[in-house]
């Protein structure tokens, strides 16, 4: 047999070369030591936020853009916050100047993603949702109310409990709840159909973010 036979054809060793020196499609974050922010700078793009989106709904996608781990963005909250007990994300407590640094989402966005204790609806303790909202990776401020049960945009039910083990979410920003992300914590199913990631990510209907405005507006009239 001809030693020629053995040698790799030139072409393909090209295109395997052209492959691994391929940049990734995210940068690679690296955590500078005795801070959490990376030296490259975080990923977040604010045209994925929607009118009143909680902050949970907030960190969610931030964590996915930036392949972040729950411990790493619930640090976020505060320089003293314990990432496993968390907090409840109420304005007054929740540090905005500190989220704003690093999200680089208007201070607004940031006041309105909380619980405000003025505002006259009582607040649910477990994290509640809008499966199709989910979708687009979306979850309101509006979800807590006890009082509504009905998503303003898609008119199906706003759930607590998870459909296959019933098993509720403390509505508390941690660990637990910053990794489930769009699924159960407990058992892992997932809340949507589709799970929404920077790739994926679809505008929701003008339609749908009037219809969350409107019934913010409405409430905090009382």
């Amino acid at each position: 047999m001809s030693s020629h036979a053995m040698l790799p054809d030139a072409c393909s060793l090209q295109r395997r070369r052209a492959m691994t020196l391929t940049e990734p499609r995210f940068p690679i974050l690296t955590l500078e030591e005795g801070s959490l922010t990376p030296s490259l700078g975080y990923l977040f793009d604010r045209k994925w936020l929607y009118p009143y989106e909680s902050l949970i709904s907030i960190l969610w996608k931030f964590e996915k853009a930036n392949a972040l781990s729950g411990n790493v963005v619930a640090r976020l909250l505060g320089p003293d916050v314990d990432p496993y007990e968390g907090l409840v994300p109420r304005l007054g407590v929740i540090d905005i100047d500190r989220l704003r640094a690093n999200l680089q989402v208007s201070r607004r966005s940031l006041r309105t993603a909380l619980i405000q204790d003025e505002v006259r609806p009582r607040w649910s303790t477990s994290f509640r949702y809008c499966r199709l909202c989910l979708g687009y990776g979306y979850q309101s401020i509006l979800h807590q109310f006890e009082s509504l049960n009905v998503c303003p945009a898609h008119h199906c039910a706003v759930e607590s409990a998870c459909r296959r083990c019933g098993h509720e979410i403390p509505y508390r920003i941690n660990v637990q709840l910053l990794e489930a992300q769009y699924r159960c914590a407990n058992c892992l199913a997932s809340y949507p159909n589709v799970y929404w990631t920077p790739s994926r990510a679809r505008p929701m209907k003008p339609g749908h973010c009037k219809a969350f405005t409107r019934r913010y507006m409405d409430r905090r009239r009382g």
